[in-house]
This record gives structure tokens, C-alpha cells and sequence, in this order.
């Protein structure tokens, strides 16, 4: 009994490096231990040429609102852009969606969008960057105030 409550006490005050050294059955210790161990490559995402001012400026430009029904619309498109290693947008996919008359808008406007591309390393590779569409009264609006009935 002493025995078995002196093992537990060496295994709780033991770090647990020296626990895997010391217990390794021959399956090689830590599986992820290279992978920690290996300098790890810098990711840098896709950025748009004169960043989110540079967005707001060009999707205003090129956004045309659909004619809806109805002006009471309010909320946010959220479109996910998959940049190539070129820097064109590849894919786009509806994140938050606003109804098909904005969504589709909204998709064509950012297919137009040239970016710089992402990075890993120095290696060019496909990344991800998302633009938003805030809606007021169904319209693109990208002012903070509320907007009023004169």
C-alpha cells in the first residue's frame, strides 16, 4: 500500500516531460513534439490595396441596389471572397444573407475586387477575406447614424 501511495505522489510532482521520458513504452513519447518544434511559416491574409477605407470606397462605387418592394429592410451581407494566388477573387459564398436581390449584388461587386494575395511563408497561396454590405432602409449605407423619416 505504501508503495502504491509513494508512486502516486512521484507521478503528481513530476512534470509530466519527465513522466514521458521516463514512461515511453517505445512509442516514441510526444507524436507532436517535431511539429511544435519546427519554426512554424508566417501566414499573411489577402489585403485590398489602400485596406477597409479603400473596401468602403470601391464597393460604394460599384454596388447598385436592387429595387426591392419594400424600404424597411435593414441588416448586414456578408460575403466570404477565396482569393487566388493571383490575387483575383475565385469564389465567393454567402455568409450572412440579406435576401437573393443583395446577395447576388453583393457577389458580383466583390468578383470584381482585385486584392494583393496571401501569403505563407513566401509562397503565394489562396486565402479568405470577407466584405460586409451593411443595408439601412435598403440601401448600402455605411454611416453610423440613424437614419430618420423627414
Amino acid at each position: 500500500m505504501a508503495r502504491k501511495l509513494l508512486f502516486v505522489l512521484c507521478m503528481m510532482v513530476l512534470p509530466a516531460g519527465l513522466r514521458a521520458q521516463w514512461f515511453d513504452f517505445g512509442f516514441g513519447g510526444d507524436p507532436f513534439m517535431q511539429r511544435r518544434q519546427q519554426p512554424q511559416e508566417k501566414y499573411t491574409a489577402p489585403e485590398f490595396k489602400g485596406g477597409d477605407k479603400a473596401v468602403q470606397a470601391f464597393v460604394q462605387k460599384n454596388f447598385k441596389n436592387p429595387e426591392v418592394g419594400h424600404n424597411q429592410l435593414e441588416g448586414v451581407v456578408v460575403v466570404a471572397c477565396i482569393v487566388g494566388e493571383k490575387g483575383k477573387v475565385v469564389e465567393t459564398h454567402i455568409v450572412r444573407s440579406m435576401g437573393t436581390e443583395f446577395d447576388q449584388e453583393a457577389q458580383r461587386v466583390c468578383r470584381k475586387m482585385k486584392f494583393k494575395p496571401a501569403t505563407l511563408g513566401k509562397k503565394k497561396v489562396k486565402g479568405r477575406f470577407d466584405v460586409s454590405f451593411p443595408i439601412r432602409r435598403s440601401r448600402l449605407s455605411f454611416s453610423k447614424l440613424q437614419t430618420v423619416d423627414v
